[in-house]
């Protein structure tokens, strides 16, 4: 994955909403000086999306000048999908409204996550359209890489939560719970990983946890793992991330991400 300096050539960066970890962007600018310092900052474009029509038209619309090395994607995620809009209290009270409604359907499911990027997404018009002007941005030997948690687990399996918490699969029970999530199971029920349904559609190697993650801040040339609270261990002493730290998020399990190769 190293980067090479290339007069014609740039990266992206991409980041959604960070909820819990706030900021985003904090990460995403780090980049410059860590996995992308061997390309001119000029060419490094820093852009926030937390819808998936954001992200699309912010790729399809592109005009930079030169051909990208590398895309970067900030985002919470889970096997199935990228959820750029995390947290986001207008994006919930859509989705309780339609759950609370009735019986949802799959495309209904899709078209109201409007914060979500989901593998099903990425197989389906209008995406599916944009797709040869998207790959045409980027250059040889070009990369995608999502900082995130479990992006490259797959066959993930979608619930709903019946009144005891009970996680309820099956597209057929008939228990009280609201049938909404389960409702991508309706078309493509077995789901790749976001990061190997990326890699399909950019045609690019794709990398994504196969876990959770967790925030790391260089200090003194080494990577330095903050505790769940955020806290890091400075000479005895303990005190909170700052923005200005260089961060990055680090897979738990193995501690590198998982590349998937285009099919």
């Amino acid at each position: 994955m190293a980067e090479t300096r290339m007069s014609a050539e740039g990266a992206m960066v991409v980041y959604g909403r960070g909820g819990d970890l706030g900021s985003f962007r904090a990460f995403a600018d780090d980049l410059a000086s860590t996995e992308l310092s061997a390309i001119d900052p000029k060419r490094i474009s820093l852009h926030s999306a937390e819808r998936r029509d954001a992200f699309f038209a912010l790729l399809f619309g592109s005009r930079l000048g030169y051909k990208l090395k590398a895309l970067h994607i900030y985002s919470h995620a889970f096997g199935s999908g990228l959820a750029l809009g995390y947290s986001d209290p207008a994006l919930y009270q859509d989705r309780l409204r339609v759950a609370m409604r009735g019986r949802s359907s799959y495309l209904t499911t899709l078209q109201t996550e409007a914060g979500m990027i989901f593998t099903d997404d990425l197989i389906r018009s209008p995406y599916t359209h944009y797709r040869e002007r998207i790959r045409s941005l980027f250059a040889p030997g070009a990369i995608v890489k999502i900082w995130g948690c479990n992006a490259a687990v797959p066959n993930w399996i979608y619930s709903d939560t019946d009144r005891n918490g009970v996680r309820i699969t099956d597209l057929r029970s008939t228990a009280d719970a609201p049938y909404y999530w389960r409702a991508l199971h309706e078309s493509n029920p077995v789901k790749p990983s976001i990061a190997q349904a990326f890699a399909d559609y950019f045609q690019l190697d794709t990398y994504g946890a196969t876990s959770g993650s967790s925030t790391q801040v260089r200090l003194g040339g080494k990577w330095v793992t903050a505790t769940p609270k955020g806290l890091i261990n400075i000479r005895g002493k303990l005190r909170y991330v700052q923005e200005r730290d260089v961060m990055r998020l680090n897979p738990g399990k193995g501690g590198a991400y998982a590349v998937h190769h285009p099919r």
